[in-house]
Parts: C-alpha cells; sequence; structure tokens
C-alpha cells in the first residue's frame, strides 16, 4: 500500500497528530519547539526546509514516519549522508547538537578544544572555585602523565616537579584560607537579605533566623574560599587534570574531532579517537568527514624552524597590553603567521617583517598556507589578520583561560614556556611560601629546558605553571570590544584580567578619543578587587536566601 501524503494539517488524522505531540509542542501551530526525535531525525527533517513544500510537522508524517507513524532514525540518517556527505551542504552539519563531557583531561588540552570557536559552547570545571587538592583513587595527584615525556626518560623528574607543585599549591590553600579571613573578617562580611519588602544589607549581628545564619555562613565561606584559591593557583601545572562539557553542532565537532587528529600532542590525539567513537553511537553521519591532517603539524614543524632563522638573538618585549600599530594588510598578515611560532611580540615581528622585500614575504606567506588539497583546507587564522584593534597581551595562563572564552575575535597564542617569567602573588610571600614557590618555578623551568632539547617542544608545554606568562592576541573591532571590555570589568570578575580590560580600554582611548563614548560602561572601581568578592558573594548569597535555594553542594 502506498503511504497518504498530505499537503496540509487539516487532512491529518487525529491518531498521527496525537503522535505528532510528542515531538512538537504546539502541534499545527507556526511557532514550536521540537524535542524527542531519535538521533539525527530532528536533522534530517530540518534539512528538509530547504527543499520540501510542507513545514517539518507535515515533512516528518510524509517522509520520516514509518505506517505506524512512528518515527524512522534511519531515513533521517540516509538524508543526512545525502545532503551532508554527498551533495556537500556543509550548514545543514549544523542542524544537529549533541552534549557530551570530557573528563580527566589536562588544563592545555582543554585549550585546543575551547580554540575551536563556532558551534560549540564549552564549560569547563573552575580553579577558582574547586579545589585541586584532593588525590585520585591510586593516592596521586591528579595531574596527566603524558606518555611522551614518561618514556624519554623525564618521567621521574616530571613526576617530581608536578607532585612538588601540588604539594606547595596544597599547603598554600590552607594557608591562605586562614589569612583571607583576617583579610575579609566576618564583621565585614554584609548579606542582602529582605527586610519589610526591601532589600537591604546587614551584618552578623542583624541576622535572624537560622536560615539567615546558614546563609551568610555560605557567602563568608565561599568569599574566602575563592580569595584563596585565586592567588593558590599560581602554581597548579598545567598538566592538572579537569572536566570540560560541550554542547555542539554537527559541523564543530567535525572540526574539533579533524583538529584533535591532527595536533602534535598525543593527548589530543587521544581525546579525538574517544570522541569519535562516542559521536558514532549519536550522530555518525554528521561527523564522517573528519580526518586526520598530515599537514597541520607540518605547517608547525615548518613555521617553527623559520621563526628561529629569522628572530634568534632577538629578546622579546614583556609589556602586559601593547595596542599593536597598525601596518600595511600585507605585512600584518605575514606577522601574525608568524606570531605562535616565536616568543617575540607582535610589535616586534611586524617591524622585521616590513624590512623584509616582497619575495621574502611571499615566501614566509606561501609556507603558511602550504599545499591546499580542496577548499576544506582552510588556512590558519592568521589570515583574519587587519582588524582596526589589535592587542598583544602578556598574562598568566589563569588569565588566558578566561579572556580565551571570548570566541567570536581572532585569536592567537604562543606556546606555554617559562619564557617570558613568572608571576608571583605577594600573598605566598606573606603566607611564607614564597621560597617553596620559587622551587617549583626553577623545577618547571628546568624540565621544560630539558623537554625542548630533547626535541619535545610541544609536549614541553606540560612543564609549565597557572601563572607563567603566557604571549597571546586579540584582533578586533569596536564591537567587540565593547563586549569584552564592559564584560571583563564587572566587579565580580577576576582581578587579573579586570586589571588587563581596564588597560586595554585606555589605551584604546588615548589613541582613538572617540572610541570613548561606545565603551561607556567600563567599571573601575576596585581594581584590586579587595571588596568585589564579599559584595558578590553578598549579593549571590541574598538572592538564593530569597528563592529558598540550598547552595551549600557548591562549597563541596
Amino acid at each position: 500500500m502506498v503511504k497518504k501524503r498530505y499537503a496540509f494539517m487539516s487532512e491529518v488524522p487525529e491518531e498521527l497528530r496525537a503522535k505528532l505531540g510528542r515531538y512538537f509542542s504546539n502541534v499545527g501551530g507556526r511557532t514550536f519547539t521540537i524535542t524527542g526525535l531519535p538521533p539525527e531525525l530532528t536533522g534530517g527533517s530540518l534539512a528538509r526546509y530547504s527543499r520540501a513544500p510542507t513545514g517539518i510537522q507535515l515533512t516528518l508524517i510524509n517522509e520520516f514516519l514509518d505506517s505506524h507513524g512512528e518515527p524512522s532514525q534511519e531515513k533521517g540518517t540516509e538524508l543526512m549522508d545525502r545532503v551532508l556527505n554527498a551533495f556537500g551542504d556543509d550548514s545543514v552539519g549544523e542542524l544537529e547538537g549533541v552534549h557530551v563531557g570530557i573528563e580527566e583531561i589536562s588544563q592545555l588540552a582543554t585549550k585546543g578544544i575551547e580554540d575551536r570557536r563556532i558551534g560549540g559552547s564549552p564549560i569547563e570545571q573552575s580553579t577558582r572555585y574547586v579545589r585541586y587538592d584532593q588525590k585520585d583513587e591510586q593516592g596521586r595527584w591528579r595531574y596527566l602523565r603524558p606518555r611522551e615525556i614518561m618514556e624519554s626518560g623525564a618521567g621521574k623528574t616530571f613526576e617530581s616537579a608536578n607532585d612538588r607543585a601540588f604539594q606547595v599549591y596544597s599547603e598554600g590553600i590552607r594557608r591562605l584560607t586562614e589569612h583571607f579571613k583576617g583579610e575579609f573578617p566576618r564583621s565585614s562580611q554584609k548579606l542582602a537579605v529582605n527586610r519589610g519588602g526591601q532589600m537591604v544589607q546587614v551584618g552578623e549581628a542583624e541576622l535572624e533566623g537560622e536560615k539567615e545564619r546558614a546563609a551568610f555562613n555560605m557567602a563568608y565561606n565561599f568569599t574566602v574560599r575563592c580569595a584563596a584559591l585565586d592567588v593558590g593557583r599560581c602554581v597548579l601545572p598545567s598538566s592538572t587534570l579537569t572536566h570540560i562539557g560541550v554542547y555542539g553542532n554537527g559541523r564543530f565537532f567535525t572540526n574539533l574531532i579533524t583538529y584533535l587528529k591532527s595536533s602534535e600532542i598525543p593527548e589530543e590525539n587521544a581525546r579525538g579517537a574517544e570522541l569519535e567513537e562516542e559521536l558514532k553511537k549519536t550522530i555518525p553521519t554528521f561527523i564522517k568527514r573528519n580526518r586526520q591532517n598530515p599537514a597541520v603539524a607540518e605547517r608547525n614543524v615548518r613555521m617553527r624552524g623559520l621563526a628561529r632563522e629569522l628572530f634568534s638573538g632577538i629578546t622579546p618585549t614583556a609589556d602586559k597590553v601593547t595596542l599593536v600599530p597598525r601596518a600595511s594588510y600585507f605585512d600584518e598578515t605575514v606577522a601574525l603567521s608568524l606570531f605562535p611560532y616565536t616568543n617575540l611580540s607582535l610589535q616586534q615581528i611586524t617591524e622585521q617583517v616590513s624590512a623584509f622585500d616582497e619575495p621574502r614575504k611571499l615566501s614566509l606567506l606561501d609556507a603558511y598556507i602550504g599545499k591546499r588539497e580542496s577548499r576544506r583546507d582552510r588556512s590558519g587564522r592568521s589570515l583574519e589578520a587587519g582588524y582596526p584593534l589589535t592587542f598583544d597581551l602578556v598574562g598568566g595562563f589563569a588569565e588566558f583561560r578566561d579572556l580565551e572564552r571570548h570566541r567570536m575575535l581572532t585569536q592567537q597564542r604562543q606556546m606555554l614556556t617559562p619564557d617570558l617569567g613568572f608571576i608571583l602573588p605577594p600573598e605566598m610571600g606573606v603566607i611564607g611560601l614564597e621560597s617553596e614557590v620559587k622551587e617549583v618555578v626553577d623545577m618547571m623551568a628546568s624540565l621544560n629546558g630539558d623537554l625542548r632539547r630533547a626535541g619535545l617542544e610541544v609536549s614541553a608545554q606540560y612543564a609549565t605553571l597557572f601563572n607563567h606568562r603566557l604571549r597571546f592576541m586579540l584582533g578586533m573591532n569596536l564591537r567587540e570590544f565593547q563586549h569584552l571590555s564592559e564584560l571583563r570589568t564587572i566587579p565580580q570578575g577576576h582581578f587579573s584580567y579586570r586589571s588587563m580590560a581596564m588597560e586595554m580600554a585606555d589605551k584604546v582611548k588615548r589613541a582613538y578619543s572617540w572610541t570613548a563614548r561606545a565603551i561607556e560602561h567600563i567599571n573601575y572601581t576596585d581594581p584590586g578587587n579587595k571588596i568585589a568578592r564579599s559584595t558578590e558573594q553578598s549579593k549571590i548569597a541574598g538572592r538564593n536566601l530569597a528563592a529558598g535555594i540550598d547552595a551549600g553542594s557548591d562549597l563541596v
């Protein structure tokens, strides 16, 4: 029997309409949500918008339900295979999304995942809120022991340096907690509570009832804890294991797996294979196009060699914030192509490049682009050069981890090394751990050098700490800078990136005075972040109290 096709919803039998209600929030309506369809069938149905004369509800009935009115995942997969992989309609790859968890992954590798900027939304375990001084089931500190390092002859040295880093971190958290109890005495803590229909700030002596006292204690303990973790994480290694969650569409995951498979870091290769295996269980058709691309590693090796030849003997500058002067579009592009492969500032590189003749610049650009087999072999992000606002920034790895979240702008970073020095928080001296921190810094610098000399230049990034300085660049237009500068200066933000964003804004306004009217909501209050911690926790605890929310699990 030939299956009946329907041109109008009014023709659909009531029993079929009832079944549609499992998948559409407003059967027969013009606006609705779609839920509960098997993997790949949602994307397949949506893909038919471009070619089917009917809306998606009728399309599902006509093309994707079997004779019993049940959805057929096979039909959705068949369509996706035809449209996405045979026709090459890349945009269709964005019509299906998946949530994934990637756990026990190093801090270094999370950055590679979060660099894939379009189509994915990541969130990771925070070193500002979570203590990392708990050991695993084997009684070991939670850091990655990369196979290539452990088998290189430097394994014992690597473990000694990382173990010592975690020992100092653990002791630091304990001492810093006591230190900040003095910096933020309970007498200074306030809680936002409702008094006669008005939200007011009250101190400990003015609390009423057990719920208010519990909320006050939670706000105070969280304030102290966050302050301690903010400072103590300075000695966490980039090998520290963490967890990351990602929601992404098919095109995002295709690009991510391709990146991971093509990486020079074995950990990322392994995680790429694992991710592919799991996504094959849910959206196999959407990720078919992923592939290992040897040209990526070849380009990186080639460009690192050229950078060494061109810039040997030049001492890198280490200014915290530089608004890079504009150069010719050609020079900016070539300079940015070299930026990730050296430790020089973007301005230093641009000055060198501007002195090269055109054939030499073209050869450098050709080396960066390499041989592209097809349009899908897209060049790296250096070809995004030419923004009106380009910053060269030097800050701790911890600061970069926050500013990297602005994925819509152009960003590139150099490799993690000890070359630009370590930011020693003064509080570590106050609590009597300055010499221990310096011991860890020296151990990591020595280990990093040994690994680089052994030919493990890329994996040597694991032998760095959160407060080792890292150079990165951000390129953007004024609208994106409006978003970044006003968001990253709010008082509840981390003091290190707040001060960096304030300085960025000052330099933009000095260079282009007219921009001040577009960034009028930059918050310059409390630059040292001495007040904001307790104020913010007071507000959060007050809101939780008013809503009857128990946030005790946040302090586990």
